[in-house]
């Protein structure tokens, strides 16, 4: 039994990046898509599901767009990545996707990590 989490939250720039891959006719962008749905559920079970990215790892553009304290990275089919923190509001912890990406976004924010 992991790390329960209350609920998940997307971005405005997740819900615009998973919208844009819903909408697609491409089959990746659904394969991704229907990836991001599934792990609704084994995040709500285990929060810490994901890889944890050092907190002095975590890219300033993403710090400061997002004010984040922690960082976690899925991966997703095709090279692309949600990325993920976990709030407290309240008593109760919340997962709130700031990001889902492709691989050319992700390299350039983590240049190097070998992905």
């Amino acid at each position: 039994m992991g790390l329960r989490a209350r609920d998940i939250v997307l971005s405005s720039a997740a819900t615009e990046s998973l919208g844009r891959l819903e909408r697609s006719p491409d089959r990746a962008s659904a394969s991704v898509a229907r990836r991001v749905r599934a792990l609704r559920s084994i995040l709500l079970a285990d929060c810490l599901h994901g890889e944890v990215v050092k907190k002095d790892r975590i890219p300033r553009v993403l710090r400061n767009k997002h004010g984040l304290e922690n960082l976690y990275i899925e991966d997703l089919p095709s090279f692309w990545r949600l990325l993920y923190t976990i709030v407290r509001d309240r008593g109760q912890r919340y997962i709130v996707v700031v990001e889902v990406v492709d691989h050319e976004v992700y390299s350039k924010w983590f240049p190097g990590r070998g992905h």
